[in-house]
């Protein structure tokens, strides 16, 4: 179960991504906009604030998320629905965008197929996806889940699907020859570890907490992982932790 509160308790850092990537499509015009996977609706602000004369809608399976986006954002429609099964019935768009979204995708070609037929002609595929298989919290991850493996028989059909750069770029190109795509490495200031490991709550570690049920385990868990990351993240001289997070970005239009 997504847990809306602890996501948007990191709401700046989630939020630049999407700017990032609307920025680069500013000069555009768009009649009808979906936002793919939209969550708790930060991504859809930005595209409100970005092409307010568009229709937009946003798509998320989850009802925590959603409530809180039906509530922030009044110029925007939302609707409750599975993004990983093909949304022919809503039409044709001229954007669809994916924030931080198709990693949760067991197949994120055929969301990519899908999309592109659903776009107009000429309209444009935009999405931004965390490299968190090339990131060492990651490692610091699998090395405990290897540890609680008899509680984690299910977690390879609730974790991310990672894949490369290279193979996102193989995807798109599937698609379309008109393609922008690149990678940016944001750096998170985080007052402490126990913040970084409160950030990878959020989403990366999610699936993990879902299956351990039991309180002490989830305690015994989350204090391994803790230590792993003061393994690898040094601390700065002001007392605080710097995270590196890599995000791949990706434009394709039809």
């Amino acid at each position: 179960m997504w847990n809306a509160e602890i996501y948007e308790k990191f709401g700046k850092e989630r939020l630049q991504p999407s700017i990032d990537l609307v920025s680069r499509l500013k000069d555009r015009e768009f009649k009808r906009i979906l936002d793919a996977g939209c969550g708790t609706g930060m991504s859809t602000a930005v595209l409100v604030s970005a092409f307010g004369n568009a229709a937009i809608m946003g798509a998320d399976l989850s009802e925590e998320m959603l409530a809180k986006a039906t509530k922030n954002i009044t110029q925007a429609m939302f609707i409750r629905c599975d993004c990983s099964q093909p949304l022919f019935n809503l039409g044709k768009f001229d954007l669809i965008f994916s924030n931080a979204f198709i990693q949760w995708l067991p197949d994120q070609k055929e969301f990519m197929h899908n999309s592109f037929q659903m776009l107009n002609e000429g309209g444009v595929f935009a999405a931004q996806i965390p490299l968190f298989g090339e990131m060492p919290a990651n490692t610091c991850i699998l090395k405990v889940e290897e540890l609680f493996a008899d509680k984690m028989e299910e977690i390879e059909k609730r974790k991310f699907v990672l894949h490369t750069a290279s193979e996102y770029y193989d995807m798109l190109t599937s698609f379309t020859d008109k393609t922008s795509v690149w990678i940016t490495e944001y750096i998170h200031e985080m007052k402490d570890y126990g913040e970084l490991l409160n950030f990878l709550k959020g989403a990366a570690l999610r699936p993990h907490l879902e299956l351990l049920t039991d309180r002490k385990d989830r305690e015994q868990f989350l204090d391994a992982v803790l230590q792993n990351l003061r393994s690898v993240y040094p601390i700065g001289k002001n007392g605080k932790v710097l995270f590196p997070f890599r995000r791949l970005f990706l434009i394709g239009e039809k």
